[in-house]
């Protein structure tokens, strides 16, 4: 399976790009705005602010209007018009059954090289059975009717196939021990789901790392996190997720700290090896 292009990605990276050429010409979006306004009265400030906000994917006649005032060299406005056209595509993911607030992070996955996360409590989404998942849904949500969460649960799996594509995605992971001791489902399913973490463990893309209880005090204590790395994007992403939903962290000082909190949460860590033997341990539990 090829994960293909990704619809978010060129969001990101054209609204990246056109920010860029904005700062370049010294304009601010006032002035850019202001602009743009011979080239179509429907561009104002708010317009071009979703244009570099991603709230709003521009179509490929605006952004000539953009390169035009921005004085891009043709070659240039051709790829960015390119990326126009992509990322008003749909991807699988904008329209299944998935959230959308889990719409955008999908969209991520589907084109990041690398995504480094920890976990403080919960098996992250990219390596959860359903049988978990459903657990988890079922807890959050339970009168979500049963066709929606089984249609929830689908899109959750056909969302991993990143880990197993043929180009798939580098996977570091850092799990709390508190993972393994609580018994989401039952027995029977926590029992599937450590299966499915050491089965995974042994693929060459992906890391998962056990953060023992005898590491003390450490940077995750402060919740979970991520570090998403994407092609030709100009830096790594941070992301946070909770009850009032996500953010994404963009500003270099929150990736950077993000960066040095996962460092110190692997030096704590036990290797990779040792956290599969851990895993095999506690397996033991729910037999």
């Amino acid at each position: 399976m090829e994960r293909g292009v990704s619809p978010t990605l060129r969001l990101w990276q054209l609204a990246e790009s056109l920010r860029g050429h904005r700062e370049r010409m010294e304009l601010t979006i006032e002035q850019a705005a202001a602009r743009l306004k011979p080239h179509s009265p429907r561009w104002s400030r708010s317009k071009l602010q979703r244009v570099e906000t991603r709230s709003y994917a521009p179509q490929p006649a605006e952004v000539e209007h953009l390169a035009a005032v921005y004085e891009v060299s043709a070659d240039e406005t051709a790829v960015l018009v390119q990326m126009a056209r992509e990322a008003r595509l749909k991807g699988w993911w904008q329209s299944s059954a998935l959230p959308k607030l889990a719409q955008t992070i999908v969209g991520l996955e589907q084109a990041a090289t690398t995504v480094r996360e920890f976990a403080l409590a919960l098996v992250p989404g990219l390596l959860q059975t359903s049988d978990y998942a459903r657990a988890l849904m079922s807890t959050n949500a339970p009168t979500t009717p049963i066709e929606v969460l089984e249609n929830q649960i689908a899109a959750r799996m056909t969302r991993q196939h990143v880990l197993t594509a043929n180009d798939p995605l580098s996977y570091e992971v850092i799990l709390s021990e508190a993972v393994l001791h609580c018994p989401v489902g039952g027995s029977r399913v926590m029992r599937g789901q450590l299966e499915r973490l050491l089965e995974l463990s042994a693929r060459p893309n992906i890391s998962i790392q056990m953060l023992p209880f005898t590491a003390g005090a450490h940077p995750g204590m402060e919740g979970a996190f991520a570090i998403i790395t994407l092609p030709d994007l100009a830096h790594d992403v941070g992301y946070v997720e909770g009850p009032a939903g996500s953010i994404y962290l963009e500003e270099q000082d929150d990736v950077r700290r993000c960066t040095m909190h996962f460092a110190v949460l692997s030096s704590l860590a036990l290797s990779p090896a040792e956290s599969a033997e851990r895993i095999s341990t506690t397996l033991e539990r729910y037999q």
